[in-house]
């Protein structure tokens, strides 16, 4: 019983070598350099999202979503700020009672944490958001940018902050641009009404 495990193991050690052998033999061994000269491209991602109706767009939307955020936190810490000025007021405190004063540090600490929650909460879906658009335009400068590629015979594109230098004849980030803002069109057309923004208070 013991040699037959160990016939076994040797002969399934074999076969693993010879699919080893097999599958190093079906992978290049030399590279091939091009017949003729590569003819190169650079795009620039800051001008596309700049100058396209679709970075613009999510820019705008962008903008008007922390600007909704920011107001409604302005609002919370106003009245935190109303309410923590009221123990600076010691004539204000003498007035109180017992249970009065007790009753506004409880409001106080509820409002700070109020505060404290929405604000981190505020910050992380920014955060998410801002991942989501640069990764949505990523995807659209990408697309656009082979097919540019594909109709101008470019071998290879690069993003402008990969170079060290390039020669402005080689920018090619105005006729992506191009091609983003047609295809942001048709899916404009193409799609329906996104729902209005709901940020709660």
């Amino acid at each position: 019983m013991k040699s037959k495990k160990h016939l076994f193991s040797i002969l399934f050690a074999t076969l693993l070598c010879s699919t080893n052998f097999l599958a190093a033999d079906s992978l290049p061994t030399t590279y091939t350099a091009p017949s003729k000269p590569l003819n190169l491209a650079v795009v620039n991602f800051k001008t596309c999202v700049e100058k396209s109706k679709m970075g613009q767009k999510e820019q705008l939307s962008f903008d008007t979503m922390k600007k909704q955020m920011e107001n409604i936190l302005k609002e919370k810490e106003k009245a935190l700020n109303e309410v923590a000025g009221k123990f600076n007021d010691m004539d204000y405190l003498d007035s109180l009672s017992p249970d009065a004063e007790a009753e506004l540090k409880r409001q106080y600490r509820t409002l700070n944490q109020e505060f404290t929650q929405q604000q981190n909460q505020f910050y992380q879906v920014l955060s998410q958001t801002n991942v989501a658009i640069i990764q949505k335009l990523t995807d659209s400068v990408t697309k656009a940018s082979q097919e540019v590629a594909k109709t101008n015979h470019i071998d290879l594109v690069v993003g402008e902050d990969s170079a060290f230098y390039n020669s402005n004849n080689l920018d090619i980030s105005l006729l992506v641009v191009k091609l983003m803002d047609e295809a942001f069109e048709k899916e404009s057309k193409d799609a329906k009404p996104a729902p209005a923004l709901d940020i709660k208070s």
